[in-house]
């Protein structure tokens, strides 16, 4: 019974010791001025345990050394558990030579630990001296490349400047420029982006748009400018299936800033014309998709579900008034024209606008957009609804308010006072009203 285990420790001490051995690798750097040897004396054997490196700066055509630099940790780069004999330095950037300071001289950047936001990697970066060998580490670059940063700086030769990314969560996001003065790492330039949701303060402010900051240092003073951008539109859904095996048709639908659009076309029947589509979720995460004709009337609804099947099928129910049909389709890919994913421009997004309901509501919306007045203006868009409905006094709006992102109108006059908001889209209009919640729909383009 002894010899076994002691077979097992002695294959367990093989295995420690194989995992122990050094690990090196040499480079040479992009001018062939230097030859670089990297060694790792004990790699780790746990992948949580810290590897230190030491990195020996030599010249290339004399083999003389120039300098030894030392890392505290390149764990993350290092293989565990297995008995690996050398370094792969160039698909693993332990070192990183470039131009950081742009004066023509090249520069060295040495991995040294995960210190960057979100755990990126960070790195300590070294300076030439034209009056010496030996490069000289600078705190300030170095320190860009921590917490908050995102990894090592990109380099942008053109420009002079250097980049840095950082982030918070899921929904800030910041680039900066910076230049070299002197040796110190000055901000010139920061782009802010931050995803926009409903908030208590904004309420009326839809997923799926983007607020900017640009921020650019001139003549010692920072000069800002703000901008909305949006929608962002998902990859779209393609379906090509039956209506109770007999029908066929090809359908999608893609979310443009939380609004569902898209079109179905029926392809063995009917002129073969695309028939456009507007919805939204409903339970279980599937989707409500309502069909409408070139007049605007209401045609039919899809609930569709929201995701396929064990078999790869999408089920649920087409309906129109009393008549209800089957649906059973698979995803498939087909050519969809660009456009059909473009926002609402210029002057198509005004006119006139009728509601598609199948209820008794009565309801049509113009709208007319006047250009910005000056250069950080935007454009302004004047609303005017009207609805009526049997046994109720009529409602009308009038009201001006800021364009924002081109297609986005949110009728606000104080932070706890949201009245409506409006979607512009290609020949329709979604409209979501929190005071008259009776003018909400979606309102289809007259010709």
């Amino acid at each position: 019974m002894v010899a076994p285990r002691l077979v097992f420790l002695a294959c367990l001490c093989a295995t420690a010791s194989a995992t122990a051995a050094p690990l090196t690798c040499q480079l040479s750097d992009p001018a062939q001025k230097y030859l670089v040897d990297v060694l790792v004396a004990q790699p780790p054997a746990q992948s949580f345990d810290r590897a230190p490196a030491q990195i020996t700066v030599r010249d290339k055509a004399s083999r003389e050394v120039l300098q030894r630099i030392d890392s505290a940790d390149v764990s993350e780069l290092l293989p565990v558990g297995e008995p690996v004999q050398a370094l792969r330095c160039d698909e693993q950037k332990l070192v990183v030579f470039a131009d950081f300071n742009f004066d023509g001289q090249q520069d060295l950047a040495v991995r040294n630990g995960n210190d960057g936001g979100y755990a990126a990697a960070s790195y300590d970066i070294y300076l030439s001296d034209e009056s010496s060998p030996v490069l000289v580490l600078n705190k300030g670059l170095s320190a860009l490349t921590r917490e908050p940063q995102l990894g090592l700086l990109e380099v942008d030769s053109t420009a002079k400047q250097l980049l840095t990314r950082s982030k918070s969560g899921c929904c800030w996001r910041q680039k900066a420029a910076w230049q070299m003065q002197g040796d110190t790492p000055q901000k010139v330039a920061e782009t802010i982006e931050v995803a926009q949701a409903p908030s208590e303060a904004h309420q009326l402010m839809p997923v799926g748009y983007t607020d900017i900051t640009d921020r650019v240092l001139q003549d010692g003073k920072w000069v800002e400018q703000r901008r909305l951008e949006g929608p962002v539109g998902l990859a779209p859904v393609m379906l090509r299936g039956k209506l109770d095996d007999k029908i066929a048709f090809e359908l999608w639908w893609q979310v443009q800033g939380g609004v569902y659009v898209g079109e179905v076309r029926y392809t063995r029947g009917g002129n073969g014309k695309p028939i456009r589509l507007f919805g939204e979720t409903y339970e279980d995460g599937g989707v409500t998709l309502h069909e409408f004709d070139d007049q605007g009337r209401p045609t039919g609804d899809w609930f569709v579900a929201g995701e396929p099947d064990e078999h790869g099928f999408q089920s649920g129910t087409w309906k129109n008034g009393e008549k209800s049909r089957t649906i059973y389709a698979r995803p498939t890919a087909f050519r969809i024209a660009p456009q059909k994913f473009a926002a609402a421009q210029g002057s198509q997004r005004e006119g006139r606008y009728v509601l598609a309901t199948t209820d008794e509501r009565s309801a049509w919306l113009t709208l007319k957009i006047s250009p910005a007045t000056d250069q950080n203006g935007g454009e302004v868009a004047s609303v005017q609804m009207v609805m009526t409905q049997p046994g109720k006094p009529a409602i009308e709006v009038n009201d001006q308010w800021p364009l924002q992102a081109g297609n986005l109108i949110i009728g606000q006059k104080k932070l706890a006072d949201p009245l409506y908001r409006l979607r512009l889209f290609d020949g329709a209009v979604s409209v979501e009203a929190v005071e008259n919640y009776s003018l909400s729909g979606t309102y289809l383009k007259q010709p």
